[in-house]
């Protein structure tokens, strides 16, 4: 038996989703938004972020040697806290 439930207040998942799992024989509880989704993701994230690549100007970018010295720098700083 498959059953769909509606909740208005997303905050309630939590503990629909628990009183699901401790019945006997229930297999899966999962999400489903109104959302379409791309890889777990709404596909409105998608299209916001694809906005946003339009809008950004060359003075907004790095260059690829920049962008590695960066992440290098972020590395070692990482590295030497243990």
């Amino acid at each position: 038996m498959i059953v769909n439930i509606e909740l208005e207040n997303s905050e309630d998942f939590v503990f629909i989703k628990q009183l699901l799992e401790k019945i006997k024989g229930v297999k899966s509880v999962s999400v489903e938004s109104g959302y379409e989704m791309i890889e777990g993701v709404p596909a409105h994230v998608y299209e916001e972020i694809a906005k946003y690549g339009k809008s950004l100007k060359e003075s907004d970018m790095i260059s690829k040697d920049e962008f590695f010295e960066f992440i290098d720098e972020e590395i070692y700083k990482l590295n030497s806290q243990k």
